[in-house]
């Protein structure tokens, strides 16, 4: 590799790992073979079936970058066509990345990577496809591409044993950002008591009123530690009580599932769904839902946290403003609990799960950081109701297996190219190629 570009490379390094709390991505050096092209990274997703999970994998830099983009392997199993097509390439003497995006491609061979492009920019667009619905293809349209809630386990199996393979080549992680809720004075929507998942199905609050310039809260809190992976867990902020997907053009929601599945839907609109979140059945999930202050926010408890409560999501699954939800003022609405067990009658079938819910004390847990940039829900596009299986229950209108989609188009994900940093001395000077071992050192010195 030449000195220009491996210095380049271990700026672009340090920026992404510098960048965790946004990237999700930490790479280190290959110290193992003392591979100076190779490194190892872990992405750590925080939306969708593989969040909070660790996705291992490598980037080789070949001598023709920045011209042509990293070869990129992902070692970790997604089950998903377009990040695992090319699987076979893991361990070959071809160089090809395992995944079939077209920033993986240089515009000269039909893709959208530029030279001035990063690392940064690299995986901020990989981290955008993988925890998306609908995917780009490498020769125009798009695929759906959904992830049961029957595959939530295998997915966290999957990536659990590729972390313990690969172990001793892979980068430390942080601890992960999350962001505190803070707490505030609110009314109980439901009073401590122990329901049964799927008596009844649907579990609906007194009617309250949003966009009343108070700040008055409306909260419940419930222990999910006993769902499994046939266990439909959903809160849906209603207009309706029976419609909880929006097959009503006058219909208002705002909900998310056990599957970190969530949807926004004003009147007259489609519902657009999309990633919130991690999955809900965890075996540890203590969820907080609080709807005040123009927001819906879930905070939840990590273990070890000393009692503090984290943001789900790190922002709240919608604001509830008239620019997000239209003005909804003087119109009732419903906090309706769905849960349904699919095991029920067949011989899968456990016994009842039981979800308590809790007392919550007179207080309730919000997303405070108002200066903090979030996700721009206007954007989303639109998820057909033929494209999913949300539709299959009619006679209640609620999804039978609920996972959908925060789509993202590749080939139009603008990413601003970062400023490159000039390592401080000594690299340009080098008169010898560089193992890992010795670039490593170098930077470590320029560093220290």
């Amino acid at each position: 590799m030449k000195h220009n570009v491996l210095k380049r490379v271990w700026a672009e390094v340090r920026d992404v790992n510098n960048d965790f709390f946004n990237l999700r991505t930490k790479i280190s050096p290959d110290t193992v073979d003392n591979d100076a092209t190779r490194f190892y990274f872990i992405m750590v997703p925080n939306d969708g079936a593989m969040a909070h999970l660790n996705l291992a994998g490598c980037v080789f830099i070949t001598d023709e970058y920045p011209t042509k983009p990293p070869v990129v392997h992902l070692y970790t199993p997604t089950g998903r066509y377009n990040v695992d097509v090319y699987r076979g390439s893991i361990g070959s003497a071809y160089l090809r990345s395992t995944m079939c995006f077209d920033i993986l491609r240089s515009e000269a061979d039909g893709g959208t990577w530029k030279p001035e492009y990063t690392l940064s920019s690299l995986f901020a667009s990989l981290m955008s496809a993988i925890v998306s619905y609908y995917v780009t293809q490498q020769y125009g349209g798009e695929r759906p591409e959904s992830v049961s809630m029957g595959r939530l386990n295998e997915v966290k199996q999957g990536a659990r044993k590729t972390f313990s393979e690969y172990a001793d080549r892979l980068p430390t992680i942080p601890r992960l950002p999350l962001v505190e809720a803070t707490p505030v004075e609110a009314t109980p929507l439901f009073s401590a008591q122990t329901i049964q998942a799927g008596y009844p199905e649907i579990f609906t609050s007194k009617p309250i009123f949003l966009q009343t310039g108070s700040n008055e809260v409306h909260s419940f809190a419930v222990n999910l530690s006993n769902l499994h992976s046939n266990v439909i867990f959903s809160v849906v902020l209603s207009s309706s009580t029976s419609d909880l997907v929006g097959n009503s053009p006058k219909t208002i929601l705002v909900r998310n599932g056990v599957t970190a599945t969530a949807a926004r839907k004003r009147a007259n609109e489609t519902t657009r769904w999309f990633y919130h979140g991690k999955p809900m059945n965890d075996g540890d999930m203590r969820l907080h839902v609080s709807i005040g202050r123009d927001q819906m926010t879930f905070a939840y408890y990590e273990k070890d946290s000393e009692g503090k409560a984290y943001v789900h999501g790190d922002c709240p699954v919608s604001r509830l403003s008239e620019e997000h939800i239209g003005d909804v003022k003087g119109i009732p609405f419903y906090v309706n609990i769905y849960t349904k067990d699919k095991t029920l009658g067949k011989r899968a079938y456990k016994g009842p799960v039981m979800i308590d819910v809790l007392d919550i004390e007179g207080k309730g847990y919000i997303h405070e950081s108002m200066g903090e940039e979030e996700r721009n829900l206007f954007g989303f596009e639109v998820v057909p109701p033929a494209d999913t299986e949300f539709w299959k229950d009619e006679e209640r209108g609620v999804e039978e297996d609920e996972w959908a989609a925060v789509p993202v188009n590749v080939d139009e994900l603008e990413v601003a190219p970062d400023e490159l940093k000039a390592l401080p001395l000594g690299v340009d000077e080098l008169e010898a190629p560089l193992g890992v071992e010795e670039a490593f050192l170098s930077l470590a010195m320029l560093e220290g």
